[in-house]
């Protein structure tokens, strides 16, 4: 996701400068046209607006602080893509302001595929002033962004939007697999489906990947399982059973098993064609 951003911002013409832990992406990025720093610490020292891309709201806390002790106090911005629960983002953002760094809250809707080409979304939290400051960047990574309230909301909202999105992925490998057991030819099924009152953008994301069993990550099933854990969370909070999403996170989990954590998550699909047996998934 990060490299993705970082070629659409390099695509407009504005210079980046990243960091990575991982010596192999820090080389695909200069190999991109980016300039590489040697920290977290002295991006921040050479940017006003900073794109935090990592796994998980701890992973933000690990590195928020190496941000924030370069910021100046007047220009900088953390604008933070990684979907959290709402009580984390909240805590994360009052350690950016404490410090004197502005914070905008800006969870993905969409993969890094479709990032690259401009067709993903993302959902934006914050004060006014500060995503105004930040709003020529903002435009840059996402032609389709929607602003949803102060922070905290955008995660709400990711995590609601995201309960959709995995029960519609869910749905359309248990079309796929009744389609390819009834005889059907799978690609025909799909572009019926398209053209169906079924149809979701899930199946042009990922319906081929489906059929041609391709699960070269472009959002990676362990992350999509880590978001089905942050739903529960605020599910449980609120007294809401989730019935559906119990039966797509086991799904996820047998996926995870026979295809490997770091799969996409059209992976989804072996555990419908490969139970393995009917008390496993419920």
């Amino acid at each position: 996701m990060g490299a993705a951003m970082a070629e659409r911002v390099m695509a407009a013409g504005r210079h980046v400068v990243g960091y990575d832990p991982d010596a192999a992406r820090c080389e695909a990025l200069r190999e991109a046209g980016a300039s590489v720093a040697k920290s977290a610490q002295a991006v921040a020292e050479q940017c006003r607006a900073i794109v935090i891309a990592v796994y998980s709201a701890a992973e933000v806390e690990t590195t928020l602080p190496h941000l924030t002790a370069a910021a100046d106090g007047s220009a900088s911005v953390v604008l933070c893509t990684t979907t959290c629960g709402p009580d984390d983002i909240l805590r994360i953002a009052a350690c950016a302001t404490a410090s004197g760094v502005g914070f905008v809250e800006m969870p993905v809707s969409g993969t890094s595929a479709e990032v690259r080409v401009g067709t993903a979304s993302c959902l934006l939290a914050g004060d006014e002033t500060t995503l105004s400051s930040v709003r020529d960047i903002i435009d840059i990574l996402f032609p389709r962004s929607v602003v949803v309230g102060q922070v905290g909301d955008a995660s709400r909202t990711k995590l609601a939007i995201n309960l959709i999105l995995q029960g519609n992925r869910a749905a359309l490998a248990e079309g796929i697999v009744l389609a390819e057991r009834m005889g059907l030819n799978g690609h025909a099924f799909l572009c019926a489906a398209r053209a169906s009152a079924a149809y979701s953008s899930v199946m042009d994301t990922k319906g081929e990947k489906m059929l041609e069993q391709d699960y070269r990550p472009q959002s990676r099933i362990f992350q999509t399982l880590k978001d089905a854990e942050l739903i529960f969370q605020q599910a449980a909070q609120h007294d809401l059973p989730l019935p559906l999403m119990t039966a797509q996170a086991a799904l996820l989990r047998r996926a995870i098993l026979l295809c490997g954590a770091d799969s996409d998550s059209a992976a989804v699909i072996e555990a419908i064609r490969q139970p393995a047996n009917a008390g496993d998934i419920r």
